[in-house]
């Protein structure tokens, strides 16, 4: 949220959380800056984990591709771990160009660095198989939102602790939760779990285990003059 803050509005204006599952993003974004905050997420079985959890926030249904609202309705859009779930990229820059007011931000939060620089990797490497959608380049984006005339204004590293020690480390990944891993083949999933295991229970794995995310900020163009449309 501190890399963030400069690009999100304060109280008054209005953030889209787009593909916010269960609402992790959505509770912290209203919380930091005290703005509205409106969530997207296709999965209905997290829909209503997400309204168990935060009754009072405002939660639809809806796609990347085609998110449901109109012209201008929100200051910023937070975008975490979504990408790779995207099938249609330009379909998704047009809907932002949509949906954002102008010159407001488009934050995205996800992995662009070097897929060898994660933990699993050396573990489930064809869950980052070349070509695959966690694979996704942050050029290819960085092309497709230039011709919806969004530019890039920010982009840092953030680290995140993934998990404290090897053994939550070994839980997290035996639910199977993150995207990369489910859409593994069983067999690849459960010969690295197995390698994971055995490397958790030697010590080979240090502590705590941290990751560096990406944060890309680009901003929506500009309104056109009078009399000018949009092209």
């Amino acid at each position: 949220m501190a890399a963030a803050g400069p690009y999100l509005p304060r109280a008054g204006g209005r953030i889209l959380d787009l593909g916010a599952g269960t609402g992790r993003f959505s509770d912290a974004l209203a919380r930091f800056r005290g703005a509205g905050v409106v969530a997207c997420e296709p999965s209905a079985a997290m829909r209503a984990t997400f309204r168990s959890t935060f009754p009072r926030a405002v939660v639809v249904g809806g796609a990347a591709e085609a998110m449901p609202f109109v012209a201008g309705a929100f200051d910023a859009v937070w975008a975490s771990q979504v990408l790779h779930h995207v099938r249609d990229l330009p379909a998704f820059a047009a809907g932002l160009r949509h949906v954002v007011r102008p010159s407001g931000h488009l934050l995205i939060r996800g992995a662009f660095g070097p897929v060898q620089d994660l933990v699993l990797y050396g573990y489930f490497p064809l869950a980052w198989a070349e070509g695959s959608a966690a694979r996704l380049t942050l050029e290819r984006v960085t092309g497709v939102l230039n011709d919806a005339d969004f530019a890039m204004v920010d982009h840092v590293q953030v680290e995140q602790i993934f998990a404290e020690n090897a053994g939550e480390l070994v839980e997290k990944v035996q639910t199977r939760s993150l995207s990369p891993l489910a859409e593994l083949p069983d067999q690849a999933f459960e010969e690295g779990l197995s390698a994971l295991r055995r490397d958790a229970d030697r010590g080979r794995i240090a502590a705590p285990i941290v990751d560096r995310l990406d944060l890309v900020v680009f901003r929506a163009p500009p309104r056109p003059p009078p009399g000018q449309g949009p092209l």
